[in-house]
């Protein structure tokens, strides 16, 4: 999922981030989206910390 965030540049956009709080907002308390969505949510400040490592890092190349 880090790869991801980074590679598409959603990883440090804060737009990103308030849409899913909008979605969240959204959706019942009881519902098993919020909940996985609100989690994500939570983490996102170690999100952003594991990119930047991560962009900092050279990336290793694959022998295949």
């Amino acid at each position: 999922m880090i790869e991801l965030l980074k590679d598409s540049g959603y990883g440090k956009s804060e737009a990103f981030y308030r849409v899913a709080q909008a979605i969240s907002e959204t959706l019942p308390n009881e519902s098993k989206e919020k909940k996985l969505l609100d989690g994500f949510l939570a983490g996102r400040e170690r999100l952003r910390e594991e990119i930047t490592k991560e962009s900092s890092m050279p990336k290793q190349k694959k022998l295949f």
